[in-house]
């Protein structure tokens, strides 16, 4: 129980302290920002799918036929 109040106001102590400190606003809005950017320049998950599709697909087609010429040497 006492380990519990502990943990509450040492955890509102931090809190507190972060929401009155320029430079973690700072460092939250840079975080922002560079997540934004990056999310935006990210392929789209259906192009992204697209691309796995292709690439399986490509992928099992070389098997097939590598194993068909393995067969025909043997």
């Amino acid at each position: 129980m006492f380990s519990k109040l502990v943990n509450f106001w040492v955890n509102k102590a931090v809190t507190e302290t972060l929401m009155k400190s320029p430079k973690f606003h700072e460092f939250a809005a840079k975080t922002h920002r560079n997540v934004s950017k990056m999310s935006e320049n990210a392929p789209s998950l259906t192009e992204a799918t697209n691309r796995a599709q292709i690439f399986a697909k490509a992928f099992r087609e070389t098997l097939i036929k590598e194993s068909e010429n393995m067969a025909k040497r043997k």
